[in-house]
């Protein structure tokens, strides 16, 4: 089944609905959700919390018919301007068998946000309903959190911006490590597609394959051992999944260390050496170090947008709002 046409969603109205669904694993605390609705009521939204969110089911937010009861109902309710996920973890794909996606095609287009284990609802949307979604922070991150995870200035401004008509522009730099490595020169124009890559991996084989010939690929994750990048990016090749693609942007190296530690000296490869000898050979324009996906600072990535990633001049570009006017 071929990817459906990309459409923009309307860009976010001043006074929106915003539902809010967990999908993969539940909230570890009430007090962060209701500080994160409290968040957007501030701006003026009405928050509507699916009925499921709060459901616990081991490492998940309820059964999967329960999860997946409400991202039915988020996504092709009338009236929805936003569908928003609390957080990521584990367990969207297991939704998609028992999801009704001709109605979600047919439905009106509607922001879709999140990103890690939601890597598997954008690939979904791209497939059935064709929206441009948003690789961006989840609802928890709009608490008054000071820890790891906490809002900061940079992704405040852009998921806003993001949220309206108009281009975005060069991606920033991360404020606390502004450098971006260049892993093959060159300048291509293309949409954007990709995320967290275990999940893009994860995703050969089934109806909601990633599609990536011809587009830009944002590769990234979390709390992983390098061999296990090495691993996941050498699957994409010989999956055949960097054939054909425009460019290649990887994320900020977010403890993308040894995850146990070995008694004695070991060797091992850098995620730097890992991707120079996967993805710089492919001669396309290529950077690492682009802060999106897992990390203190995120810049909400419109995935199915045009960008334009310069490899020399080490910057990703967002061509076209990820949204269109009302």
């Amino acid at each position: 089944m071929a990817a459906a046409e990309t459409v923009r969603p309307p860009a976010l109205p001043e006074s929106a609905t915003i539902a809010v669904v967990a999908p993969a694993s539940p909230p570890q605390t009430r007090s962060e959700t209701e500080q994160a609705v409290a968040y957007f009521e501030a701006r003026g939204h009405t928050v509507v919390l699916g009925p499921n969110h709060r459901k616990v089911h081991g490492y998940l937010a309820g059964t999967d018919e329960e999860r997946a009861a409400d991202l039915q109902w988020a996504l092709t309710e009338p009236g929805i301007d936003m569908v928003h996920a609390l957080e990521g973890g584990y367990g969207t794909a297991r939704c998609y068998p028992l999801i009704d996606w001709d109605a979600v095609g047919g439905a009106d287009p509607r922001i879709v946000c999140g990103f890690s284990d939601l890597t598997a609802l954008h690939l979904f949307i791209q497939k059935h309903a064709g929206w441009v979604s948003l690789y961006g922070p989840s609802f928890l991150r709009f608490t008054r959190s000071k820890g790891d995870y906490q809002l900061t200035a940079e992704t405040e401004r852009w998921f806003h911006r993001a949220l309206q008509p108009e281009p975005l522009g060069r991606v920033f730099e991360d404020p606390e490590e502004p450098y971006v490595l260049t892993l093959g020169e060159g300048v291509a124009e293309a949409p954007l597609v990709g995320g967290c890559l275990t999940l893009l991996c994860s995703s050969i084989g089934t109806p909601y394959e990633v599609e990536t010939e011809g587009r830009i690929l944002l590769v990234e994750d979390l709390n992983t051992d390098p061999y296990l990048v090495d691993t996941g990016i050498n699957h994409l090749r010989l999956a055949g999944k960097l054939d054909g693609i425009a460019g290649f942007a990887f994320g900020t190296s977010v403890n993308l260390t040894y995850q146990t530690l070995p008694e004695g000296p070991e060797s091992t490869l850098s995620v730097e050496e890992i991707l120079d000898e996967l993805i710089a050979p492919l001669g396309i324009p290529a950077i690492s170090n682009v802060p999106f996906g897992h990390g203190k600072h995120l810049a909400a990535m419109p995935l199915g947008a045009m960008a334009r990633i310069d490899g020399g001049g080490k910057s990703l570009e967002i061509l076209e709002a990820a949204v269109e006017a009302r």
